[in-house]
């Protein structure tokens, strides 16, 4: 009965959700086109109501004051390779494409969940970058480091950052905002995360170096306080981060793109 009533719950919030969306799209039509396509910390993860929801966080302003198409969070686990095949199925022009993706890429996790993740991608990740990588990506033997007994891997190793740097170089006028770096000895409100987890703030400033025609949202300098402060969790917004993150796109928005 209670899964039943969750169920119900949610279906009726998706349902609100696009038609704001379709309302706002609409009242927004002769406004610039942007896409947006965020992982988990495009909307408020500590409120049950705000789940999914783009008009909790900072994405609230974009499709306010834009014709947007917006996908926050849309798979199960949202990674780079399902940015890339949404922003190319649209096969639209837009005045800025806003990337917050690559958390979920760059982290480690046990190499089982990790392998299933790359399965469930297969044809994106084949469609964009062949077999061969393919399956290099699922020969990788991993990390040393374990958690919850396991060895860890990734789904964006070391090798694979170059590449899908390279594909984001060829999506014009494309914002990234960058992942931060991981305070192992603050847990947040989430359980203690991978001793490997230094991994998602280096393949960040990789990425850095290898995106040549992007702007970036570089959150790469935060410094331990600032992560406490701007997340729950060293990876999710809290409300003042999602000020934060609008504040420096709007300033980044106005220098490049007005």
């Amino acid at each position: 009965m209670k899964r039943k009533l969750s169920e119900i719950f949610y279906f009726f919030l998706a349902t609100v959700i696009k038609l704001r969306l379709i309302f706002y799209k609409l009242k927004n039509s002769n406004k610039p086109s942007i896409f947006i396509f965020t992982d988990s910390r495009g909307f408020d993860v500590t409120k049950i109501t705000h789940k999914y929801n783009p008009f909790s966080w900072y994405t609230k302003y974009f499709i306010k004051n834009y014709k947007a198409d917006v996908y926050v969070c849309p798979e199960r686990t949202t990674t780079v390779y399902d940015f890339l095949e949404y922003y190319h199925n649209t096969k639209k022009q837009y005045k800025f494409v806003l990337a917050h993706i690559g958390v979920v890429d760059f982290a480690s996790r046990p190499i089982s969940q990790n392998i299933e993740i790359l399965e469930s991608k297969k044809s994106k990740i084949i469609g964009f970058f062949g077999e061969e990588i393919y399956q290099r990506l699922i020969d990788f033997k991993g990390y040393s480091e374990e958690y919850n007994g396991e060895k860890t891997s990734s789904t964006v190793p070391e090798f694979m950052v170059e590449l899908i740097a390279t594909e984001f170089n060829k999506i014009e006028n494309l914002i990234w905002i960058s992942c931060n770096d991981v305070d192992l000895n603050w847990v947040g409100n989430y359980k203690k995360r991978p001793s490997n987890s230094g991994m998602i703030l280096e393949k960040s400033k990789m990425m850095l170096a290898f995106l040549k025609n992007s702007t970036i949202l570089d959150l790469t300098k935060l410094s331990y306080s600032e992560i406490h402060e701007y997340t729950c969790d060293n990876v999710h917004l809290t409300k003042k981060g999602s000020r934060f993150i609008l504040d420096n796109l709007n300033e980044l928005i106005e220098k490049k793109y007005n």
